[in-house]
């Protein structure tokens, strides 16, 4: 099997030849499309993974300044027409070129309640959503009808699904009838453009915030199309098994962001991964951490070393 094969494998519910691995890290939003792809390209090739997940780490190009509830009726998202787009593009276009079709390619996005989070801030955006929720989704409305023609730009050109961070589901932040009113709305609206593409996928990322301990309702999101479905299983308690039965998806994830894969040894990093094996199982895994890899020093061998103990493990 290719490293595309082994992964279509995992999220159809087959059985792959080895228990394929990815992780990743952000990488400097003031990176040229040349130093992104060239980043992407060196994780891969030195650690071996099975996937290139593509970081979202430039600023979506949303304007507008929110003063009033009546500010977000405003709001602008800039189109597939913008520089910004084409310089996305760019970045997936170039790291296919590199790559080559063997391996999948997932495009990060943000889910547009975070969007409106980035552009606006936390705090204002939480002001609205109580105060002026029905103000805020008009708001939001406007970012995802622009994210929506985002993901179907990124799918032509040459994404094989999109990486979706869901956050907003944070423990005491809404209730879960405001989140199913203000946030889902705009979640489905963004997967559903991979969902009803033949040959393209979902990742569902279920994201928590550090100023909410990054603890979040993982179970709110059982029925989000995905092919396959992480979270962080250190903050919120949220075994991998558990997960399964929730979701009844493939599972991308079970080591610690910040343990292990980036602080070694490698010894360590071998014993966590055969320990989430020899508990869950081979199949129906993609071995991968709760979140992005945070802190300094991040090391590739680290990394290499995760995914060969995943790929070296008896299925």
């Amino acid at each position: 099997m290719n490293r595309a094969e082994r992964v279509l494998s995992v999220m159809k519910g087959g059985k792959a030849d080895c228990v394929p691995a990815g992780f990743w890290f952000h990488y400097r939003p003031d990176y040229s499309v040349q130093e992104m792809v060239d980043a992407h390209i060196k994780l891969y090739r030195e650690t071996g993974m099975d996937i290139i997940k593509i970081m979202q780490d430039y600023a979506y190009p949303i304007s507008g300044e929110i003063t009033c509830a009546e500010d977000w009726y405003k709001i602008s998202i800039k189109g597939t027409d913008s520089e910004e787009f084409d310089k996305m593009v760019s970045v997936i276009k170039g790291i296919r070129k590199e790559a080559g079709d063997d391996v999948l390619l997932f495009q990060t996005m943000f889910g547009p309640f975070k969007a409106a989070c980035m552009a606006f801030g936390d705090e204002t955006l939480m002001k609205y959503s109580k105060e002026a929720p029905e103000a805020v989704k008009a708001g939001v409305q406007i970012i995802a009808d622009g994210l929506e023609k985002w993901a179907k730009g990124y799918l032509e050109a040459g994404a094989d699904g999109i990486y979706y961070s869901a956050q907003f589901g944070e423990i005491g932040r809404f209730e879960q009838e405001e989140w199913a009113n203000l946030v889902r709305p705009s979640d489905l609206q963004i997967l559903n453009v991979a969902e009803k593409m033949p040959g393209k996928y979902n990742i569902l990322h279920i994201c928590g915030e550090p100023e909410y301990n990054f603890r979040t309702h993982v179970d709110w999101f059982k029925d989000y199309p995905a092919d396959l479905v992480n979270w962080s299983v250190k903050d919120n308690g949220y075994g991998l098994e558990k997960g399964r039965e929730t979701f009844g998806k493939a599972i991308l994830g079970g080591m610690n962001n910040k343990g292990n894969v980036l602080n070694g040894p490698v010894e360590a990093i071998t014993e966590e991964v055969n320990a989430i094996l020899d508990g869950f199982g081979t199949k129906g895994i993609m071995i991968g951490a709760d979140c992005t890899i945070q802190g300094q020093n991040i090391r590739l061998d680290y990394i290499k070393a995760a995914v060969e103990a995943a790929h070296n493990y008896k299925v």
